[in-house]
């Protein structure tokens, strides 16, 4: 593959790579030396972390407020943290497949552009992604700021890598941003392919047989677009994962945080901390599903359009060409999965959430019981002593 402009990266994921490479987890160059500094970085940050956490002093200053359950939930989440961090470095350094991606996208962009006529519109892309540049700086503002205010080593311990875990999501983001424009611009073309075939009906067929070649060419398109569908699926096979599994912890295990410091009567700054966490993890799951969805949602529009075609089927080449479009949109449907557990769309957001909500209840609940039988057994003893 030849190679490109670049037009589709700079107005998308250029500014996100960037960033990936001033803070260590993208290497500045592709040599193998660089890659492995890269490595030793992370091992650094993650081994300073895991320092800092555990020397922290928990029979001082948590055991007497918590229980034991919270304890265990707290450092499995560290683990957890710990290892999206460690798999989304590795990933990134040795099964990146974003020079692909791009290849791929922007030969989506000439082909539209050259061999369709239309101009692939870069002001919405841009539009979209600056939203989401936005909404990452804001919700990383905004947990810095509550940590700083919060004011405890625990927090800043996983700043850096909260950082990377948001930064990858938000780099899935973006790219489920540039498919779903990409859909809206062969919608529109195949919407305009119909207009013409409706409009030259009564023409003669040498003249009709252009709009037949345009259809071949827009078949091929779609199945460059399923093709690199499946490369930002590879792209993303191991880290999407565990991510998800992240975060279904955090917003699970946060309003259990606020719970307890709420009955216990705590510092308050701890309860704006773990509500503001909970806001920016939502807020990172809830776009890629709505974009996803959005995106499959265009291609059943776009695949809506030749399976409603009526105009020109007593034609054997056209009603061949628009069969195999047909069974190709039939097969290849948009489905982002995530290391083949679940697909990335609001229905899954859906069972997310009310998985989320179940865990809550459960742990409210068990703490309440643990809670009633510490206190029966304080009175049983107290009962029991002799006079």
């Amino acid at each position: 593959m030849r190679k490109m402009s670049g037009e589709l990266y700079s107005c998308s994921l250029r500014h996100m790579h960037r960033a990936m490479k001033c803070l260590g987890i993208v290497p500045l160059g592709q040599h193998f030396y660089l890659k492995i500094l890269c490595n030793l970085l992370m091992v650094v940050v993650i081994s300073t972390a895991i320092l800092w956490r555990f020397s922290f002093k928990y029979e001082f200053g948590y055991d007497f407020l918590n229980d034991h359950m919270s304890r265990v939930i707290d450092l499995s989440n560290f683990v957890e943290l710990m290892s999206a961090h460690f798999i989304i470095v590795m990933e990134i350094l040795w099964g990146n497949w974003s020079a692909d991606i791009q290849q791929h996208m922007e030969q989506i962009l000439h082909d539209l552009r050259v061999h369709l006529g239309r101009e692939v519109n870069l002001k919405r892309i841009r539009r979209y992604s600056m939203a989401i540049y936005g909404s990452l700086l804001c919700r990383y503002l905004l947990l810095f700021a509550a940590a700083v205010y919060n004011n405890e080593g625990l927090v800043y311990s996983a700043l850096y890598s909260e950082l990377v875990m948001l930064l990858r999501f938000s780099e899935f983001s973006l790219y489920s941003c540039v498919v779903l424009v990409l859909y809206q611009e062969l919608y529109s073309t195949g919407s305009s392919l119909l207009l013409e075939l409706h409009l030259t009906r009564f023409e003669l067929w040498p003249l009709r047989r252009f709009t037949l070649e345009k259809l071949s060419r827009l078949q091929r398109i779609h199945g460059h677009l399923w093709q690199t569908i499946r490369l930002i699926e590879r792209n993303f096979q191991r880290s999407l994962s565990i991510m998800l599994l992240k975060f279904f912890v955090d917003t699970a295990s946060l309003p259990y945080w606020l719970y307890l410091s709420k009955i216990q009567h705590t510092k308050v700054s701890i309860q704006y901390y773990c509500a503001v966490e909970e806001f920016c993890k939502l807020m990172e799951i809830i776009v890629p599903c709505w974009l996803c969805s959005r995106c499959d949602l265009m291609q059943r529009k776009f695949r809506s359009i030749f399976y409603s075609l009526s105009t020109g089927r007593r034609n054997g080449q056209l009603n061949a060409a628009l069969i195999r479009i047909c069974i190709q949109l039939g097969q290849e449907k948009y489905q982002f999965s995530a290391g083949g557990f679940a697909y990335i769309s609001t229905e899954m957001l859906g069972t997310f959430l009310f998985g989320v909500i179940s865990y809550i209840v459960i742990g409210i609940q068990f703490n309440q019981n643990l809670n009633a039988s510490k206190l029966a057994g304080k009175q049983t003893l107290a009962t029991d002593a002799p006079v």
